[in-house]
Formats: structure tokens, sequence, C-alpha cells
């Protein structure tokens, strides 16, 4: 996987919502909220948007799991969130574990906690971990991000 620090900036999508329910942790073909979500990025001149849960909790990006670091630790949404419990989101997990400096948990993410996050990025298995670099009016920095990913580099 390469890395890129381009512009990448997301904002939060709030037409429609993920249920917190097992079948929304399944990857499927089925995901118009994916589709229309698209639809509201393209529209916004955004690359990606966030995801909610029915509790107006952050869930997902649209193309993959999100993780915001937040001081020394490194924060993603539990799966009884509602989110995808694919491949890679296992494998940063346990990449970020072996990183004595941080900090891995699984817990809830408001969407006001992302303003306060000094990194975000999003995990999938196309493009290994995308940074986001603007959120609103915040900027992120990409540190995390590329350490990690060097170190899944070197797992393949």
């Amino acid at each position: 996987y390469s890395f890129s620090d381009a512009h990448y900036e997301v904002d939060l999508y709030k037409d429609f919502y993920i249920s917190k329910q097992l079948l929304s942790t399944i990857k499927t073909t089925n995901k118009m909220i994916n589709i229309m979500g698209s639809i509201f990025a393209e529209e916004n001149d955004l690359q990606n948007c966030i995801l909610l849960n029915n509790d107006k909790n952050v869930v997902e990006a649209l193309n993959g799991n999100l993780f915001m670091l937040f001081g020394t630790k490194l924060i993603t949404p539990p799966i009884s969130e509602g989110c995808l419990n694919g491949i890679m989101r296992k494998q940063i997990l346990q990449i970020a574990k072996k990183i004595e400096s941080v900090e891995v948990i699984e817990e809830v993410i408001s969407p006001f906690d992302l303003q306060k996050a000094d990194e975000l990025f999003i995990t999938n298995v196309i493009s290994g971990i995308q940074p986001i670099t603007k959120y609103r009016k915040k900027e992120y920095k990409t540190d995390l991000a590329k350490e990690i990913l060097t170190n899944l580099n070197a797992l393949i």
C-alpha cells in the first residue's frame, strides 16, 4: 500500500442512519446508504462521508472503518455500534496494539469528538489506510496513519 497525504476532506452524512444490528456488521452489496452518501460527498466536493447510527454516534466512513487518535488513545467504534467487522479493521487493531506509545480502545465516538481529535483515518483492503486531512474547520496530522501503514506493509 502507498501512503497518500493529499487533501482528503470528509463531513457527516445525516440523511440516513445505520442500524445497530448484526446485519450492519456484514459486508453486502446492498448498501443504499453508501450510495446516497457518495452522491452527497460528490455534490459537496468531499472525498468521503462519515456515517452515523440511530443513536447519532459515529460508525464508519462510506468505504471503510474509522479510527481516531486523541492524544495517545487510538479509538475506533465497537462492532456493536454497527460498523463493518472487516479484515483490515482487525489487522489495524493488531498492529496498533504493538505500538507502545498508543493505547487502543474500542468505544463510542460522538460527532463532537471528531473536532477534538489529533488524527482521523479510514481503513479498507483496497487502499490500506487513507488519512483524513480535514473535517469541517479542523485539519489533522497524519503521523500515526503513516506509521501504521509502514507496519502493515512490513507484514505483506
